[in-house]
C-alpha cells in the first residue's frame, strides 16, 4: 500500500515539477550609486542661499536583489522577473563654526519591479560561464524622503534637532542595461555577476515637486533624470 502511494504521488506531481524545471531563483546584493550631474549625489549644505539641498547620497548605497528567471525552452533568451530595493542612507558631520557641530541625516527606500529579457551572447572556453546581454523595464516606488538635521552646541551643552519630509512617496517608469556573467559553481548553483545602468524616471516626473532624491523643494525648478550604475553579485539556483 505505501509503494502504490509513493508511485501515485509521484505521478501526481510530475506535472508540479515539470512547470518549474524552466525557471531559477536569483538572490544577491546589487550595491547601487546615482552618478551624472544631479542633485542625489549633491552636498547638504547649498553653496548660497538661493542653492538647492543636496540629497548627499555619495557613493554606493546598500541593496538586495530576489527574482525569478524563466528560460525559454532549449533557446538563449529568458526571462527575469523580480524586486530590487535599494536603501538610499546619509550621514554626514559638519563642523560649522567654534563648538557648534551639524550632523545630517537623509534616508530614502526605493524598492523596483522589474521584467526584463535577457540573451545569452556567447559561452566563454572555459567552465562553464555565459555572458550575456539584458534590457528590463522598470517600476519604483520611491518611498517618502526623510531628513534630520542636528546641532550640538558644544560651548552649552545642548542640542537642537530639525526633522523635514517635504517629499511623499512617487511611483515612476524606468529602463535598464545590463551586462553580465552567469556561471556555474556546482550544479544546480550559479553565480552572477554583472554591470548595470538604469533610467529611474523615465515616466512621472512632476517638476512641482522638484528633484526626484532630494529632501527639500526649495529653489527646484525641475526634476532631472536620474542615473543609476549597479554592479552586482547574485546566486542562481536551477529547479
Amino acid at each position: 500500500m505505501k509503494k502504490l502511494m509513493l508511485v501515485l504521488l509521484f505521478f501526481i506531481n510530475i506535472p508540479l515539477v515539470a512547470q518549474f524545471e524552466d525557471l531559477a531563483l536569483e538572490f544577491g546584493l546589487i550595491p547601487t550609486s546615482v552618478f551624472g550631474n544631479n542633485s542625489a549625489n549633491a552636498v547638504f549644505t547649498p553653496s548660497s542661499p538661493s542653492s538647492t539641498i543636496g540629497g548627499g547620497f555619495f557613493g554606493f548605497q546598500n541593496a538586495f536583489l530576489l527574482k525569478s528567471v524563466w528560460q525559454v525552452g532549449n533557446t538563449n533568451l529568458s526571462i527575469p522577473f523580480g524586486l530590487e530595493y535599494i536603501f538610499y542612507r546619509a550621514y554626514h558631520r559638519l563642523p560649522y563654526a567654534s563648538k557648534v557641530t551639524f550632523y545630517f541625516k537623509h534616508f530614502i527606500d526605493v524598492p523596483t519591479l522589474s521584467l526584463g529579457a535577457r540573451y545569452s551572447l556567447f559561452k566563454l572556453p572555459f567552465a562553464n560561464v555565459k555572458m550575456y546581454s539584458e534590457i528590463d523595464a522598470r517600476g519604483s516606488f520611491v518611498g517618502k524622503s526623510n531628513y534630520r538635521l542636528r546641532v550640538d552646541y558644544e560651548a552649552l551643552d545642548s542640542t537642537r534637532v530639525y526633522e523635514v519630509s517635504h517629499k511623499n512617496a512617487v511611483f515612476r517608469f524606468g529602463a535598464g542595461l545590463k551586462l553580465g556573467f552567469l556561471g556555474e559553481i556546482v550544479h544546480p548553483w550559479y553565480a552572477n555577476m554583472f554591470v548595470s545602468v538604469n533610467f529611474v524616471n523615465i515616466l512621472g516626473r512632476n517638476n512641482s515637486r522638484g528633484e526626484l532624491l532630494t529632501p527639500v523643494p526649495d529653489y527646484e525648478t525641475a526634476e532631472n533624470p536620474v542615473y543609476n550604475l549597479q554592479l552586482a553579485v547574485s546566486i542562481f539556483y536551477k529547479f
